[in-house]
């Protein structure tokens, strides 16, 4: 049911997405749906949290790419590490994209916001971490080093660069892997 809703979701948008559409593309009773979700702002906010998670619930902090990237010595290897780990992400988040911002003034738009809420602490902890080890420039403090971490590597930017003008997900990451290490990892 998660899956049919996503794909709907994507193809059709929030609004336009009934739950009989859903049930029957997951090929079950739409009671089964209403049962199990009970509303569509709900099976919305799992389908974001399948989209975030994948199958897997393991918060991305506790990922094995996310504790790989954390145990390197190497700044540039840490964030190919996260780059790739987060891309992971954004591939299924930045399909879900103008579905959020329909619904970003309504009660829906709160799973998204919450969301975003949960990746800005998370890059603020990447940045703090970063600067613990030593590996900031100098002109780069952790707040800058935060902001730098979530514009970049935000599905925004993602879905710009690969859903809207073509780049393929390994062009995207080598990018951001290039930019993120040029603009915050000392010499």
């Amino acid at each position: 049911m998660l899956d049919a809703a996503y794909e709907l979701f994507c193809e059709l948008g929030y609004r336009a997405t009934t739950m009989a559409a859903i049930a029957e593309r997951a090929q079950v009773a739409v009671q089964t749906v209403y049962f199990t979700f009970h509303t569509k702002d709900t099976l919305l906010q799992e389908v974001h949290n399948q989209t975030v998670l994948g199958r897997d619930p393991t918060p991305p902090e506790q990922q094995p790419w996310y504790l790989a990237a954390r145990a390197q010595t190497d700044p540039r290897r840490a964030v190919e590490l996260i780059v790739t780990g987060v891309a992971t992400i954004l591939s299924q988040v930045a399909p879900m994209l103008p579905v959020f911002h329909a619904v970003a003034a309504d009660e829906a738009g709160a799973v998204y916001r919450h969301g975003e809420q949960l990746r800005r602490i998370g890059m603020n902890d990447l940045a703090a971490f970063f600067a613990d080890q030593g590996w900031l420039r100098a002109d780069v403090d952790q707040s800058r080093a935060s902001d730098l971490l979530f514009v970049l590597l935000g599905a925004e930017i993602y879905r710009t660069f690969v859903l809207e003008l073509g780049w393929s997900r390994e062009g995207w990451a080598d990018w951001t892997t290039d930019a993120l290490v040029r603009d915050l990892v000392r010499n």
